[in-house]
């Protein structure tokens, strides 16, 4: 069971060199707070569930595009956590990343939704399964 999240895609900085600017944003009240991740490096898992236009409608292409080579997709994040925000940001991976690039999905325009499955600390590679008994959905 996972925690669902569904956000605008959000450009910023780049907080290390493996991650792209990309990001997504939760509530911390349902990732951070619940899960209390150390100081160190985490990252989460997830699928890709949906992928919807900010305003208006997809295209029919769009719509084509996204079920054909980002739905279903298994993406990671790099988790930075809200320590003086109420949001964790979710920071696209490269290779995660790219998944949404090539189909010209930009910050701004577009909102995703997610299932986040696993939190993994490092460097011990230790494994959090998320909300593991029930499907959590942030409001």
């Amino acid at each position: 069971m996972p925690l669902i999240v569904e956000s605008t895609l959000y450009e910023g900085f780049k907080p290390r060199g493996d991650v792209s600017p990309m990001y997504i944003s939760v509530s911390n009240k349902y990732l951070s707070k619940q899960y209390r991740p150390p100081i160190a490096t985490c990252w989460v898992e997830g699928e890709i569930l949906e992928v919807s236009r900010i305003s208006g409608t997809l295209s029919d292409d769009e719509r084509r595009a996204f079920e054909k080579y980002v739905i279903g997709k298994t993406v990671r994040f790099y988790l930075a956590p809200g320590i003086l925000t109420p949001y964790d940001n979710l920071y696209f991976d490269e290779n995660s990343w790219s998944i949404l690039r090539d189909v010209g999905i930009f910050p701004g325009e577009y909102k995703l939704r997610i299932k986040l499955l696993k939190l993994i600390i490092e460097p011990e590679k230790k494994v959090i399964n998320l909300y593991p008994y029930r499907d959590v959905v942030a409001v």
